[in-house]
């Protein structure tokens, strides 16, 4: 009797361990909470990287911390299963002089595309504006002159959009061009444009019209597959056209090439937003549209016409962008692009190099070859005729509040705090059906946009990452983990 008894507390004690981690994993609360910090290793985050934009641990009576010396940083977050809905990341930093800290969950692994959340604001931070009130924790109003009595009351009566500078949020309601007239002809584009790139354009009376040429020119191993997507103003998706890869996956550098057309009749008057997807190898060569307007949002990527062309060539554009971030990736590479009336060289690959436009209003530009990446806060367009920007300006580190047009800021800032520290600590939520996994993790970016290297430095002290979902019932928790150790011991036995 004492000899089974002693057997089943030592079976209990071996399986004991085991039941209470499948119980923690099934989180039958419907919250997991993970923690990173500086020097101590976590199963669920990943270190921030690249190591070389990320110092050592450092110590200070505040508690362990690193710097980070340059942007973006990227971390990975795996989820403890896979029945989370959502995550709130909780970052404790101190931003120093930085401009803004931002951090951003991946939306799109084939463009690289983020959604970024403003963390905290240098400039909002110490705006002498009044602030006024609102219903909504996150979002902020600050008024120059003019004051109303709440955010939802400006929301209700907006002035004229160029009245308005907005941060990490988008404008409610809806733009309009009265005058508006459509174009009675089609107008081509021959530019490369490489990657993933969002553009707008604007529908009154008319249909809309586009034929896309691109090429697929297998210059890295995998399926090039992307997608061609169209939304109104309101975020419905009214064509979707994908992009099937040509077969070959490997790295021959052939290049086939493809045509999309697409034409939708019967479309209310306003915005669009046009989305190309695709990965590193999709190059778009001609864009034929009848639309008045086409304009990019924030990037382009001018592509190199290696084995397109014999000579590399020349791309003019236009941009409203007035901070610009420029980079080649060709190890032979060195460029230099006018803007305005400056002109910026690009003197080595994969070093970012930054620059101001001095010149006011929408600017013209030329790249002296291809492979050139332009990053910016605006629109650009290929001809002054086609550009178009129905969005309010951006605040950025170089914005002039003192334009005497500028009367508002409408911005999306997290909620901050102080802890007991002295560390600032901001907490922003993800869907975590709007993000998408890279190698079985959430990936997300870190970001200082503004940053200078020489001037700005921001540390990191810890990142907390809460995931929500229902919360279920032990019974229903013994069930399901049961459940997934049956599919692990049968994918043991049958895959290995």
């Amino acid at each position: 009797m004492i000899k089974n008894a002693i057997k089943s507390l030592i079976i209990l004690c071996a399986i004991a361990p085991f039941l209470w981690l499948s119980l923690l994993s099934a989180s039958m609360s419907g919250e997991r909470t993970v923690t990173w910090t500086p020097g101590v290793t976590s199963p669920f985050v990943m270190t921030p990287l690249p190591a070389e934009r990320v110092s050592s641990t450092q110590d200070s009576a505040e508690g362990s911390f690193v710097t980070i010396q340059n942007e973006p940083v990227y971390f990975g977050l795996f989820p403890p299963s896979d029945d989370f809905t959502s995550v709130d990341v909780t970052l404790a930093f101190n931003p120093k002089n930085s401009f803004a800290v931002e951090l951003g969950g991946m939306t799109n692994v084939a463009s690289y595309a983020f959604d970024f959340h403003g963390m905290s604001n240098n400039v909002l931070d110490h705006l002498s504006w009044k602030k006024l009130p609102s219903q909504n924790d996150n979002a902020l109003l600050f008024v120059k002159q003019d004051v109303k009595a709440s955010l939802e009351d400006f929301l209700a009566h907006q002035p004229s959009r160029n009245a308005v500078v907005t941060y990490r949020a988008t404008l409610p309601g809806t733009y309009r061009e009265p005058d508006y007239t459509p174009l009675d002809h089609d107008q081509t584009f021959n530019v490369s444009l490489r990657g993933s790139h969002s553009s707008v354009t604007y529908i009154k009376n008319e249909t809309l019209n586009l034929a896309i040429q691109y090429h697929d020119i297998n210059r890295t191993f995998g399926a090039d597959e992307g997608y061609i997507r169209v939304y109104s103003e309101d975020g419905a998706r009214v064509v979707d056209e994908p992009i099937i890869d040509d077969g070959n996956t490997g790295e021959d550098q052939t290049f086939s090439l493809h045509t999309v057309t697409i034409e939708k009749s019967h479309l209310p008057e306003g915005v669009y937003r046009i989305e190309l997807s695709g990965t590193s190898d999709i190059v778009w060569r001609q864009f034929t549209t009848s639309q008045r307007y086409m304009s990019f949002k924030n990037i382009i990527y001018i592509a190199d016409d290696v084995g397109y062309f014999d000579v590399d060539r020349k791309t003019d554009f236009v941009t409203n962008s007035k901070t610009l971030a420029l980079e080649t990736f060709h190890a032979e590479s060195a460029h230099s692009v006018v803007v305005g009336s400056s002109r910026i060289s690009i003197p080595q690959s994969h070093m970012l190099t930054r620059s101001t436009v001095a010149d006011g209003g929408v600017v013209a530009g030329k790249t002296d070859a291809g492979d050139v990446k332009i990053v910016g806060e605006g629109k650009f367009a290929f001809s002054k005729e086609s550009f178009f920007d129905p969005d309010p300006k951006p605040l950025t580190a170089s914005t002039n509040l003192d334009d005497p047009a500028i009367q508002y800021i409408y911005a999306t800032v997290s909620p901050t705090a102080t802890d007991k520290n002295g560390w600032r600590v901001a907490t922003t939520t993800f869907n975590l059906a709007s993000l998408v996994k890279e190698s079985n993790a959430y990936k997300f970016a870190l970001s200082l946009p503004g940053f200078h290297a020489d001037l700005e430095t921001v540390d990191v002290h810890s990142l907390t990452a809460t995931f929500h979902k229902a919360p279920i019932s032990l019974w229903t928790a013994i069930k399901n983990e049961l459940r997934r150790w049956k599919n692990a011991v049968a994918e043991k036995i049958f895959f290995l």
